[in-house]
């Protein structure tokens, strides 16, 4: 009998796929419902009251872009796909970021209530780009491309489910720092996976395990990690976190370049 190779485990990419459409209705009963107001005060009450000071900030540098360039690197020495699926969604996610806030206008927090009236942690904006969270939508392309990407969590559909919701934990962050609006980080959320799963598509196709690839996704690591060291992130209390992402992806994006000049290793892994 002629082999049959299995079916693949559409579950985890049907879990994103559901978390998406459902972040979408929610971001828009919030802002239709009038229920936008009491949940940011809510969210952004409770971290003034009981979390600590610089926790807010940790999580939402997650969000900044250098710093999910990092969160990938680490997957240089056994997954570059994974990298490579982050680069490749960046474009989209920027896009999709500048569309929304372009085309909407919409005030944050401070511009709405006033930045006396709320808690803020790190930088205060007040501008009328709310829609949709930039920080959100970068933190879901990672959780995206790291479920449909990496074998271990796409096949396990808890793996995946908790990666949703580290996700979303990190981009409520938003609403922890006074920032964003809850329907900003729930459409950023539906934006982020969108972006993640086209970048996913794209490096599906493409060779990723190459001596070469690896060498130039080294190259754009390190780069990005020698940034990453002297960007003024606006959150002041989360610079140790940053440094420390700085140092883990240059010593990744060191490791790659060196490993891919070394004879031998055209293919790895």
């Amino acid at each position: 009998m002629p082999f049959t190779p299995p079916h693949p485990d559409l579950r985890a990419p049907a879990l994103v796929a559901a978390f998406a459409a459902l972040s979408a209705l929610a971001a828009l009963a919030l802002a239709d419902g009038g229920l936008d107001h009491p949940l940011f005060a809510a969210i952004n009450g409770f971290a003034a009251r009981d979390l600590p000071r610089g926790l807010p900030s940790d999580l939402t540098i997650l969000g900044h872009g250098l710093v999910a360039m990092m969160l990938l690197a680490p997957f240089l020495a056994s997954n570059p796909r994974v990298l490579a699926a982050g680069i490749f969604a960046a474009p989209v996610a920027g896009l999709l970021s500048w569309a929304g806030k372009t085309a909407l206008g919409r005030p944050r927090p401070a511009a709405a209530l006033g930045a006396n009236h709320l808690y803020i942690e790190g930088q205060t904006l007040a501008g009328h780009n709310s829609f949709p969270s930039g920080h959100a939508i970068t933190i879901f392309l990672v959780a995206t491309v790291l479920i449909l990407t990496c074998r271990p969590i796409r096949n396990r559909p808890i793996l995946a489910g908790a990666a949703l919701g580290a996700a979303l934990v990190a981009a409520s962050s938003r609403v922890l720092v006074g920032a964003h609006w809850p329907s900003d980080v729930l459409g950023g959320a539906t934006l982020g996976i969108i972006s993640g799963g086209f970048g996913a598509w794209v490096s599906m196709r493409l060779p990723t395990h190459s001596r070469r690839a690896r060498g130039v996704l080294g190259v754009v690591v390190l780069a990005c990690s020698a940034a990453l060291a002297i960007t003024n992130t606006g959150y002041p209390l989360a610079q140790p976190l940053q440094w420390i992402a700085a140092a883990v992806g240059g010593v990744m994006g060191l490791w790659a370049i060196v490993r891919s000049a070394c004879p031998g290793n055209a293919q790895w892994g």
